[in-house]
């Protein structure tokens, strides 16, 4: 069985030795360099399967290297790792694709297991990716029966090829099917990206020099150097070695050259960017692969096709897939061509393993979007029976809806619909339209429009950490993710693992704490779906939600076209006795949302009563998230002897002691009961969906809470409020 292939790229030779013994005696076949313009030499000549690269490098940093390589080898994993790693870093490392982000020191059980999960998560990912090997066909090629003509013609002969096609079309593998199916299929195929390589470096591959000339007959390892070139982005190549190829005299080393462009390369020599001769060397042996547009009626069979190497290879059972699914795919203009459509399937096959079916909610969103002529099919003032699938017309509609503002009559208008057929539709799909100033029952799902990052430090833990919002399609829900190992935790109450001091949610070995200010603030402002990439605590920031509440609004939310219904509580719920005394509190049936406190705690805070009473964000934001966690002195005192609050600061928390507030000003008269609702809010949103309801709270904490959320659940039990 071939080894899996390791390219370490670290300049600390220790270090570097350290990960090749480790990784040798895992059974892996491993390399290294210190330098990243070597690592990129490497990685074109023979790419790896993953990559461990250092951030801070000579001759190119970590970052570039990785950017290089996510660009023109999308298929290598890539582990980052840093002594100096901060979450800006881990920010941008991830965003450019790295797998996962190790800071040094670190353990041999995390990287081993860091370098499993990427190699893992390699062959699920490269399904699709096998289709363009040396066995298989890539999605789509039984369809282009020119292209496969025209490529045996090609393999007969030896001049040199050159493929065009827009980005993404599979040009590579046309150029090595037609290498395989030539008399020098033997030979190695060097890929040299244009774009990359140095001048110098494809000079010395392409040419040989006269001493070489004179000495190359004697050499008896001549044939062991044979060997066809595939120059990728040839439209990049420098004009003297183009001219150097153009030219009948030249003595070019490799026994056939490839080479590929997605750039109109008569266009580049009528502005003089190309040369013209090179260009007539190509003139009878060159294929134009065709955009995935041009041939969209087969996507169904690639599709399927697809599906069923993942299911051989995986030896999984695949979902179903929706015809709406089918005829959106279809109607899309496929911009990145072949190679998009590879990508999309990817990501939905990884996301959708555990579903019947694959639906519409599942393609990204400007795929949803492309729906051309689909009015007219739902609209038709006819009274033949619609053929399109209820789902899709649904989705079709309220995508339509959210594109006008949820104006209806603009809406209307905009599909050139009649007012009877609209109206029937709507009430057909049981659309109702929310408006801001009531709170209806059915609301739009929302998630952020782009990635955010926050930095602080733990309350308890005191390590420096900090959070990453990324936006999650619809039906998602709010997910924690390690920042390290990539292991998820779903936000929901099964998943609460401790209520001491704060709200602790784990899920296998990872866990996180103190959640419940991020989870307040993503209540109220209802966002339904976001994966939130942490480390073990969440930041305390200045001990309130404010920050997350600016963090929420700096990353713009929208609403995405799927709707969930409300938490509508029914009756009156209780955890706790009022007639003892102690923590005590309850949910009833309100038109809204609305949480009501009592606290009777020692001077200087008395006895305190506040009621809250949900009218969007910005009254959240105004009331409630700026109110600061606090304790008292002998308290936090305790807490420190026991491991906790080992990150309070006098500006991140309200010290109490001698009867007063010792470190200061409060934003609040009553702003310590304000905190107590400011903690309900997020405790509350483990149930996965905002709540019409008023809760009355007697001095709960996060234990109080958490055990009316169970008991409701166990009075409701409703699957879809417990999944995992």
């Amino acid at each position: 069985m071939q080894k899996e292939r390791i390219l370490i790229v670290e300049d600390e030779t220790n270090i570097a030795a350290s990960l090749r013994s480790i990784l040798s005696d895992e059974g892996y076949e491993v390399d290294s360099t210190g330098d990243g313009l070597d690592a990129l030499e490497k990685i074109q000549s023979d790419p790896p399967d993953l990559l461990i690269l250092d951030i801070w490098l000579p001759g190119m940093d970590g970052i570039e290297v990785l950017k290089s390589v996510k660009t023109f080898h999308p298929e290598i994993e890539v582990l980052i790792i840093s002594g100096h790693g901060t979450i800006d870093t881990a920010v941008q490392a991830t965003k450019l694709g790295a797998f996962d982000f190790i800071e040094k020191p670190f353990s041999l059980e995390h990287i081993t297991q860091s370098v499993k999960s990427a190699l893992h998560q390699k062959k699920q990912s490269t399904v699709a990716g096998d289709l363009f090997g040396k066995t298989s066909l890539p999605l789509g090629f039984d369809a282009m029966v020119e292209i496969r003509h025209r490529a045996k013609q090609l393999a007969e002969s030896s001049a040199p090829v050159l493929v065009l096609g827009e980005p993404g079309t599979g040009k590579e593998f046309i150029a090595q099917i037609v290498h395989q199916q030539s008399k020098n299929s033997g030979l190695p195929f060097i890929k040299l990206n244009c774009n990359i390589r140095s001048t110098a470096n494809i000079e010395s591959i392409l040419f040989s020099s006269a001493h070489e000339d004179e000495t190359a007959a004697s050499n008896e390892n001549e044939n062991s150097a044979e060997k066809v070139v595939f120059l990728s982005n040839i439209d990049a190549l420098a004009e003297s070695i183009q001219k150097r190829l153009a030219s009948p005299d030249s003595v070019i080393v490799p026994t056939r050259i490839y080479a590929a462009s997605s750039k109109d390369l008569a266009k580049h020599v009528d502005k003089g960017l190309f040369n013209a001769h090179l260009l007539d060397r190509f003139k009878e042996s060159s294929v134009q692969v065709p955009p995935l547009r041009e041939y969209a009626s087969n996507i169904p069979s690639m599709v399927k096709e697809f599906l069923g190497a993942y299911s051989q290879k995986m030896g999984v059972r695949v979902p179903e897939i929706d015809e709406n699914v089918f005829a959106t795919l279809c109607n899309y203009s496929w911009p990145g061509n072949v190679k998009e459509l590879r990508s999309i399937l990817d990501k939905i096959i990884i996301a959708s393993t555990s579903r019947e079916t694959i639906v519409l909610q599942d393609l990204p969103l400007e795929i949803r979007q492309s729906t051309r002529g689909w009015n007219e099919k739902i609209f038709k003032d006819t009274n033949e029976q619609s053929s399109n699938e209820p789902e899709w017309e649904k989705q079709f509609i309220i995508h339509q809806l959210r594109s006008n503002g949820w104006d209806s009559e603009k809406t209307r208008k905009s599909l050139n619909a009649g007012k009877k057929k609209f109206a029937e539709k709507l009430r057909e799909h049981s659309i109702r339209l929310p408006a801001p100033s009531q709170s209806a029952g059915q609301l739009l799902q929302r998630t952020l429009k782009r990635s955010m990052v926050l930095c602080g430090s733990g309350l308890h833990s005191g390590i420096k950490t900090g959070l990453i919002l990324q936006p999650l399609p619809p039906n998602s829900g709010i997910i924690f993710g390690d920042i390290s190992s990539g292991q998820t935790i779903p936000a929901h109450l099964q998943n609460v693992q401790s209520t001491d001091y704060s709200t602790c949610l784990q899920k296998g070995r990872f866990s996180v704490a103190t959640i419940e200010h991020i989870m307040a603030s993503l209540h109220m402002y209802r966002i339904t779906n976001l994966l939130i990439k942490i480390g073990d605590e969440a930041p305390v920031m200045d001990g309130s939600a404010k920050d997350f509440c600016s963090l929420i609004e700096d990353g713009e939310f929208e609403e995405q076209d799927a709707l969930y219904e409300e938490i509508v509580i029914d009756k009156t719920y209780t955890f706790g006795s009022k007639e003892d005394g102690g923590p005590y509190i309850s949910i009833e049936p309100a038109d809204g949302f609305f949480v009501s406190y009592h606290m009777d705690y020692p001077e200087p805070i008395g006895v305190q009563d506040y009621s809250f009473e949900f009218s969007g964000h910005e009254n959240f934001k105004k009331e409630i998230a700026p109110a600061r966690t606090f304790g008292f002195m002998e308290d936090v005192a305790q807490l420190t002897k026991m491991g906790f609050a080992c990150g309070g600061k006098l500006d991140n928390f309200i010290l109490l002691g001698d009867k007063k507030v010792l470190n200061t000003d409060l934003r609040y008269p009553d702003e310590f009961v304000r905190h107590k609702i400011l903690d309900i809010i997020g405790d509350f949103y483990l149930l996965g969906k905002p709540i019409r309801g008023h809760i009355h709270a007697h001095k709960s904490g996060h234990t109080q809470n958490v055990g009316l959320l169970k008991t409701f659940i166990e009075s409701q039990k409703q699957p879809d409020l417990q999944a995992s």
